[in-house]
């Protein structure tokens, strides 16, 4: 999958449509002509802005999307209410519906997929693509009218709930002709977060990944020494989970399920506490192991200690993070979002990994990253890495709250201007309103 525009409305603090793009001006038409999509999409887009502008709000509605299409037929079904997170500070907006569209490229067709949600759920779904010089209907549907039409090329029918996507529908059915554009589409998108939460479990599933021998340690240590961090070795410690504690596990999952289903039984009828029933996760399903990266740093001759993840530096949990997901891009293809890519990670380092997605010779697959930033270094001439006015995105957020994103290229053009600097200086915009002065007040007023 290659993307080339996401566009979204009323989404957290996302009211009024914004549009994310990723195709170069080159693009003046529906297909480029001799189909090479790697040489009229940009691989790398960074997001800039002051805090709480919205930068956070455009990844999280990329990752809805991709999160509908996987989950809406599934996991979400347990709940209420359809899954949503609209304009908050408008009335009207958290009333109304929301639409996500992705614009993207699957098997060197292009592709335009989005749906449009509200409280009930589904309201319009449509699915497009180009097999020539124009746009064609693959599927239309539409709550009001209860249409829900396909391409006579796309066999069989499809039902689905009010609340679940047909696209989600199809990843179940093996036999659906949508079947291998909705799994492309969850398999070839990544993210990365920046919440400590998140983190910890992206460490778990390296450390999973590697006992499953998915990566590989040689990778991992690779990947560290390409940050000059000292580890020499990456090992796994196992920790059996103790009887008490998945016994616990066990009741919990059973009395959380009692509750979803709206059942005042506390066991079934002949079971103990001791007993299994629909409830209880078995052993097969409650993984017993613990896993724990554990990493031996280059010390003495005589000594090189090992130490847990819980001992190393934010900056090598930070790099671990976003380094791994980022080679899986790399050697596979897709889409990587990275929200705060410059958390923890050192201006050289960062540009490291920007240059590995840039460089055609070392992303062969065409992999992209999106991701969100506060740091100018890569703006600025001493960065390595060249960024386009089109591969530059700033957000801003209005007096009633509302992100507005606006790209670099539609800026006057200066030549040999320091981007690094107009952008710090507030020329683009994309730069807090700071006012120190009531910094300044409450200290003062504190010491009265």
């Amino acid at each position: 999958m290659t993307l080339l525009r996401f566009s979204v409305r009323n989404h957290r603090s996302i009211r009024d449509e914004i549009t994310v793009d990723l195709t170069r001006p080159t693009l003046r038409t529906l297909q480029p002509k001799d189909c090479d999509w790697g040489a009229v999409t940009y691989p790398i887009v960074g997001l800039f802005g002051p805090n709480a502008t919205g930068k956070s709000a455009v990844m999280d509605a990329l990752r809805y999307t991709f999160a509908a299409i996987e989950l809406s037929a599934t996991v979400w079904q347990a709940s209420a209410s359809m899954h949503r997170a609209p304009f908050a500070l408008d009335g009207s907006a958290r009333t109304s519906s929301s639409t996500y569209e992705l614009d993207f490229v699957h098997e060197g067709r292009r592709h335009l997929y989005g749906f449009e949600v509200d409280h009930d759920g589904i309201k319009r779904e449509w699915l497009r693509d180009v097999p020539g010089s124009r746009w064609r209907t693959l599927l239309s549907r539409d709550r009001e009218t209860g249409a829900l039409t396909f391409h006579q090329s796309l066999r069989g029918r499809t039902e689905v709930t009010g609340r679940e996507l047909v696209l989600s529908r199809a990843l179940l059915l093996r036999d659906s002709p949508l079947h291998p554009l909705a799994q492309a589409l969850v398999d070839g998108f990544d993210c990365v977060l920046v919440k400590d939460s998140h983190r910890e479990a992206r460490l778990k599933d390296i450390a999973d990944s590697l006992a499953d021998a998915t990566i590989s340690f040689a990778d991992l240590e690779a990947l560290l020494q390409v940050a000059d961090i000292g580890v020499v070795k990456v090992s796994i410690e196992e920790t059996n989970i103790p009887e008490k504690v998945r016994w616990a596990l066990r009741r919990l999952t059973r009395e959380l399920r009692k509750e979803v289903a709206g059942s005042d039984d506390d066991t079934e009828p002949g079971n103990g506490d001791d007993g299994e029933d629909r409830g209880e996760l078995d052993d097969d399903q409650l993984a017993q192991v613990v896993r724990h990266l554990v990493f031996t740093h280059r010390g003495t001759v005589e000594e090189c200690p090992e130490f847990s993840i819980h001992d190393e530096s934010d900056g090598t949990i930070a790099w671990l993070a976003v380094a791994v997901p980022a080679l899986e891009a790399l050697r596979s293809g897709g889409l990587l979002l990275v929200d705060e890519i410059d958390a923890s990670l050192h201006p050289h380092l960062l540009e490291v990994l920007l240059g590995a997605f840039a460089d055609p010779a070392v992303n062969t697959r065409q992999a992209q990253l999106v991701f969100t930033s506060h740091e100018s270094y890569v703006l600025s001439p001493l960065s390595g890495v060249e960024l386009e006015p089109e591969q530059v995105w700033l957000t801003d957020k209005t007096y009633e709250g509302v992100t507005e994103l606006t790209s670099l290229a539609d800026f006057p053009k200066h030549p040999d201007a320091n981007v690094a600097k107009r952008y710090l200086t507030g020329r683009y915009g994309g730069t807090p309103r700071l006012s120190p002065s009531t910094l300044a007040a409450l200290v003062a007023s504190e010491e009265r």
